[in-house]
């Protein structure tokens, strides 16, 4: 039981770390001027690493526990559901943003790339909210 609530709590947390990248984060790259843009984002990028890296790594860590060792009321399509889900967010950062985001750490906010990281991150911010809402669906007694 104190697995899942950890899922849970780890699930929202990282929703609300989504919601706000895609959402206000991304929003304000264009008005740090493109002269300071690369330092900037290499900075963002050192200072993410407890707040929002972190709690990522042990959802996952949490998810790949609940497969194996599920509380009762957690069916194993649904633990391997909320490990999926996890691993679409982890492929979306490594194969969509993290490339983008190096790009733009050596060349600076180029219009195109803040659209394109925009528009890729909704990957991430859907398979978060499905894993979150899907955890609260699943208790039953």
């Amino acid at each position: 039981m104190i697995l899942f609530i950890l899922f849970m709590a780890l699930s929202f947390y990282n929703l609300g770390c989504m919601l706000t990248l895609q959402l206000q984060h991304y929003a304000i790259y264009p008005a740090v001027g493109r002269e300071k843009f690369a330092e900037y984002l290499r900075a963002n990028n050192s200072a993410a690493r407890i707040p929002t890296i972190l709690p990522a790594m042990l959802l996952l860590v949490t998810s790949i526990l609940l497969l194996f060792s599920p509380p009762p009321f957690v069916r194993p399509w649904e633990a391997a559901t909320g490990l999926g889900l996890n691993l679409v967010q982890l492929a979306s950062t490594f194969r969509g943003q993290r490339p983008i985001q190096a790009e733009m750490e050596m060349t600076g906010e180029r219009e195109e790339k803040v659209r394109l990281i925009i528009r890729t991150n909704w990957v991430q911010t859907t398979s978060s909210q499905r894993r979150t809402f899907q955890s609260t669906a699943t208790p039953r007694g």
